[in-house]
């Protein structure tokens, strides 16, 4: 089972930093109702490649009131 070390910063959540699964950290921002909604999963798994697969970072609204960011890194396992 693939596990992700994951951070997300947002307006009214403080830091909040995890290590889960792919579809854990799914349901985890489902559940904080972030403006806009939550990035579809192939965003999170498909974002680069070689070295970089398996990482990314995904910014909500920037700039705006309602600015979130989450960045993941899948971990080896």
């Amino acid at each position: 089972m693939t596990q992700y070390v994951w951070t997300l910063r947002a307006p009214g959540v403080h830091y909040l930093q995890r290590v889960t699964t792919l579809d854990e950290m799914q349901d985890a921002l489902t559940k904080l109702k972030l403006p806009g909604g939550v990035p579809p999963a192939w965003i999170l798994t498909n974002t680069g490649s070689g070295d970089a697969a398996g990482h990314g970072r995904y910014t909500h609204n920037a700039g705006g009131k309602d600015e979130w960011s989450l960045a993941w890194t899948m971990l080896d396992s």
